[in-house]
């Protein structure tokens, strides 16, 4: 939840500002280091426990076009060990045109793996 600090070891999410609390508004920039532009999303917030869960919730142009609740959660294994989770739920009227033209998925998958292998470079180098 260090916001500051994701630029300095995130491949994916460049950037977030904002309160880190339940209801706030935040503003988070995503840009895959194999795609030329970014999006710059302001997502809200909807859980936050510190060191196990952090979800917002946005939406592209409009609620209801195509909503992603995106979630960052850690499930504690033993002593220092725990279980990463970071998923992403996309909704909305545009799923179905999105889904036949271009594959969320593929990017989202990628994006989330290289976020994926550079916390766990951060984590190890930490302990």
């Amino acid at each position: 939840m260090d916001f500051a600090a994701y630029p300095q070891w995130n491949p994916y999410i460049r950037e977030i500002s904002g309160e880190a609390k339940v209801g706030s508004k935040i503003k988070v920039h995503m840009k895959p280091e194999w795609e030329k532009k970014g999006v710059t999303l302001h997502p809200r917030i909807i859980r936050l426990e510190p060191r196990k869960e952090l979800t917002w919730k946005g939406s592209f142009f409009f609620p209801g076009l195509l909503d992603g609740e995106h979630s960052f959660i850690l499930e504690e294994i033993s002593g220092h060990k725990v279980h990463f989770i970071q998923k992403e739920i996309f909704n909305g009227i545009a799923i179905p045109i999105i889904s036949a033209s271009w594959s969320i998925d593929k990017g989202t998958t990628r994006s989330f793996q290289d976020l994926n292998n550079a916390l766990k470079k951060r984590a190890e180098k930490i302990k």
